[in-house]
């Protein structure tokens, strides 16, 4: 019996390789698809027939002058020439940065025993806190475990909450509906990335865990002695299970570049080889000048051959620009490391007194 559940993963899978590793859906699908939800292939193809369709366009405003221009051998020959010699060097050099990479993972035994030891021992983080009794393999899984952790915690601090009254219950509750709408969001957007794809690696990335932790950490100093030790032990945890969070999921965005320049030298590498041979022809066919004077809409065979010719030797700048793109942007959205907050839209202490908070304190 056919398992259509299974088959409606994997052609999912083929069809988008992509998820959605932070919330994108105010912005605009087609800057959405092209830095993150498409597959980087798709992508370059998509820069390219961009490029193609501007020549034309190009060729059809100023047919003349156009076809005037490309009429000259020598200035086309040395275009492609220098096509040519870009792409052999940048294939060196997207090389030796994987030459580098690669370098890194040859370690003595006892560097990859440590490693690995590493590793485990911070697994097992978890399992000591009770969170789960066995860690989760799949790093996205891993994530959504820390994650529920987290939220269970806000709705414990929810339970105080009821049960006790005090002036810092504006605070506790900023942290508590912060986490909820946090993990809801994750949660939600792991589930919709398709099981054992590298973008499991990047569901916990947009979570605000710097300010989460900043606000938790502001609470236990200045409302210290008016928590009860419940409230205490319940917020200490919540530092503890964020900072778990931030060590995992730095770890995985490492493991998420390593993966992508593996894609890329590999993309690139396959890319390359035919383009060196197909501008080599190209310089040939030029030399030729064989190519019938006629015009149809506008064009002659030497228009259409030309701006053909020069996408498919952009073929490679494509291919890079796509994953760089992505890689950027992955960056970009997620430049926190530990407790600083970069984000303008996140209020802090320091922000409403005017960078006095420690002054007023003293007082």
């Amino acid at each position: 019996m056919v398992d259509v559940d299974w088959v409606r993963r994997s052609v999912w899978n083929r069809i988008n390789t992509s998820g959605r590793p932070v919330d994108r859906s105010s912005e605009n699908r087609i800057k959405r698809w092209i830095l993150f939800d498409g597959n980087r292939e798709r992508v370059a193809t998509a820069l390219l027939a961009a490029v193609f369709g501007v020549l034309l366009v190009m060729g059809g405003i100023w047919p003349i002058e156009y076809q005037e221009l490309l009429s000259e051998t020598t200035m086309i020959q040395t275009v492609f020439n220098t096509l040519l010699s870009g792409t052999i060097l940048l294939v060196s050099i997207v090389v030796s940065i994987a030459a580098v990479g690669i370098s890194q993972e040859l370690t003595s035994l006892s560097d990859q025993f440590e490693r690995v030891d590493t590793t485990i021992d911070f697994q097992s983080q978890i399992e000591d806190h009770g969170i789960v009794d066995v860690s989760p393999a799949r790093p996205g899984q891993f994530t959504a475990v820390v994650l529920r952790s987290i939220k269970e915690r806000a709705d414990e601090l929810q339970r105080l909450e009821e049960s006790g009254s005090g002036p810092y219950r504006d605070e506790v509750d900023r942290l508590r509906s912060d986490i909820h709408e946090n993990t809801e969001e994750v949660l939600t957007t792991f589930a919709r990335v398709p099981s054992g794809s590298t973008d499991e690696l990047l569901t916990g990335l947009n979570y605000d865990s710097s300010w989460q932790l900043y606000q938790s950490r502001r609470i236990l100093t200045e409302y210290g002695e008016q928590l009860t030790s419940e409230e205490r032990a319940v917020i200490e945890d919540i530092v503890d299970t964020l900072h778990t969070l931030m060590v995992c999921r730095e770890y995985f965005k490492t493991l998420y570049y390593k993966l992508e320049l593996s894609d890329l030298s590999t993309t690139l590498l396959t890319v390359s080889l035919p383009i060196i041979v197909f501008i080599t022809y190209v310089l040939l066919a030029l030399d030729t000048g064989m190519f019938p004077d006629v015009t149809l809409l506008g064009y002659t065979p030497l228009t259409v051959f030309i701006s053909f010719a020069y996408t498919i030797s952009l073929a490679p700048y494509a291919v890079l620009t796509s994953y760089v793109l992505r890689a950027a942007a992955v960056t970009k959205r997620t430049p926190e490391e530990g407790p600083f907050v970069l984000d303008a839209d996140r209020e802090t202490a320091y922000d409403t007194n005017g960078g006095r908070e420690s002054e007023d304190d003293s007082e």
